[in-house]
């Protein structure tokens, strides 16, 4: 086939001898494929503005619901899922109850959808193959990845399935904590009835599903809340000890993603606590850790017995300084032991335990199906309309949000 004179010319850059003679000839190229094409692309533009508009008007009358799953598309001889939109969806899962509860048993297995669109919860069922309470969890926008004890689960958030993976953790152990950036996750610190306090942080690479140990943080810790931006994750607070419930952290434990490294930053949360939740905005600017146990001396802070109770305060974490403050702002109620998963304007905080007054007096514990609603812009919490199918705590949380 001969070549096309527009694009091949006789004077042709890489044809011609002198940076004057080539440059000229490359401005001939474009000049020519300039006024060539420009009727011809003024009529394809028209052409594909009428068509696109008709296209959007009859794709409008049957576009699914957030809520409903994508359907796949055909390229050449393959078939490939449609991704759904990040931050649109999340679930809870899992979780535990009283061991003499009749609902232990669907409690196991269960996942639930939360679908931030509509506020809906839809229970989908028994999905797991084993009880995840106490695990950590990470996700990419399209996939979940569950720990507990050594093994690992990933959930499709395409298809709604979830499968044992064959890599695992390098330390069994549960009441994990999660750092992730887009590229990878961390399943870090937890607890073993076995060694007590765990110190070891596994980096699991999104891409090829591999899990790997490498090392320790600066601090063991179990229940504590771990949070982060692309570039850091963060360790705060925390149980140092376990059990014992009095020996509770409020230090914050930077970790670089970029060189694995970790450093004990100056800033501190306004109490000591552990069993709260964070989740991160999608500006990233900064993270709100919520709730959490605590312990103190009611009525009388020097010579009362020390109680413990359920935070309803927030505090919010501002990455630019690595700065701390106390919102005014409270939770309904105090709330612990609960699972948060966000978009990127709100985080929703699920389970858990409550107490009505958290600060005046000592109460019990209440496991509760309570959503919660936390919006970025207003700062303010609220109780949705919607609950979980049954009342649990322990749950373990992921959604498909990106930052």
């Amino acid at each position: 086939m001969p070549k096309n004179t527009l694009l091949f010319p006789p004077s042709f850059v890489f044809d011609t001898i002198g940076a004057e003679s080539g440059i000229s000839g490359l401005q001939i190229a474009v000049n020519n494929l300039a006024v060539a094409s420009k009727s011809g692309a003024m009529r394809q533009a028209h052409a594909l503005g009428v068509g696109g508009r008709n296209s959007i008007k009859n794709q409008n009358k049957g576009m699914p619901t957030l809520n409903s799953l994508l359907p796949t598309r055909s390229v050449g001889k393959y078939t490939v899922a449609s991704s759904i939109p990040t931050g649109t969806l999340g679930y809870f899962l899992s979780g535990w109850v009283d061991a003499s509860d009749p609902n232990s048993a669907l409690v196991a297995t269960r996942v639930e959808r939360f679908t931030f669109a509509t506020n809906t919860i839809t229970n989908l069922g028994s999905l797991l193959t084993a009880n995840m309470h106490g695990g950590g969890a990470i996700a990419n926008p399209s996939y979940g990845y569950i720990a507990q004890f050594t093994y690992l689960w990933r959930m499709t958030f395409q298809s709604e399935s979830i499968s044992l993976l064959g890599q695992r953790l390098s330390f069994s152990r549960y009441m994990i904590s999660n750092l992730k950036n887009k590229s990878r996750g961390y399943f870090c610190l937890g607890w073993s009835s076995f060694d007590g306090t765990i110190y070891d942080i596994d980096r699991f690479s999104f891409s090829g599903e591999v899990c790997a140990g490498i090392g320790t943080v600066i601090q063991g810790r179990a229940w504590a809340t771990g949070f982060g931006n692309n570039f850091n994750g963060y360790l705060c607070g925390g149980s140092l000890n376990g059990s014992i419930a009095t020996m509770l952290a409020n230090n914050i434990e930077r970790f670089s993603y970029a060189s694995e490294s970790k450093v004990d930053i100056s800033a501190i949360l306004s109490s000591a606590r552990n069993k709260g939740s964070s989740w991160t905005p999608g500006t990233s600017f900064a993270s709100y850790l919520v709730g959490g146990d605590c312990n103190n001396r009611f009525p009388d802070p020097v010579n009362s017995a020390v109680r413990k109770f359920s935070s309803n305060k927030i505090d919010k974490f501002t990455f630019a300084g690595e700065t701390v403050a106390l919102l005014g702002v409270t939770l309904p109620n105090g709330r612990t032991l609960f699972e948060s998963i966000g978009s990127p304007a709100r985080s929703v905080l699920a389970g858990g335990t409550t107490h009505t007054d958290s600060y005046s007096t000592q109460n019990a514990y209440a496991l509760t199906t309570q959503i919660t609603d936390l919006t970025f812009a207003t700062e303010v919490a609220t109780i949705l309309g919607a609950t979980l199918s049954i009342a649990r705590y322990y749950t373990v949380s992921l959604d498909n949000s990106s930052f």
